[in-house]
């Protein structure tokens, strides 16, 4: 059935989904949680938070030509989440969370570089099973 359906229907379902994940990290990131939601380690929900995003983004708005303004864009609203952060009296501007946002995106393309290279490298000869 997937097979049948429009690229612009991923596309938008991409896009959708990328808002969505966009408001549940705002929501995550300025909530007065006493430990934070997901891993314990709160530079490990940066770096996944910014990996899925970056993966729906690209899926939302591919192309070459919205490489830069994409993960401009992306980290550019971790920045924000950094600078509402340190107005908040229960939460504190982090450089390190800045850090794992950028490492975030960084595993994204470095799986997206290795998927592909997977996809397009030769396959060795086949060997005959007789």
């Amino acid at each position: 059935m997937l097979v049948f359906m429009p690229e612009g229907v991923f596309r938008r379902a991409f896009q959708l989904a990328l808002w969505g994940c966009v408001l549940v990290v705002a929501w995550l990131a300025f909530a007065p949680f006493a430990e934070p939601a997901g891993f314990s380690w709160d530079k490990a929900n940066h770096v996944l938070a910014f990996c899925v995003m970056a993966a729906l983004a690209d899926g939302g708005y591919p192309g070459r030509d919205r490489e830069l303004p994409r993960w401009g864009l992306l980290l550019g609203y971790g920045l924000g989440i950094e600078l509402v952060q340190w107005q908040l009296p229960y939460r504190e501007f982090s450089w390190l969370d800045l850090v794992a946002n950028v490492v975030g995106v960084l595993l994204y393309l470095g799986l997206r570089a290795w998927v592909g290279w997977r996809i397009r490298r030769p396959h060795g000869p086949v060997r005959s099973r007789s």
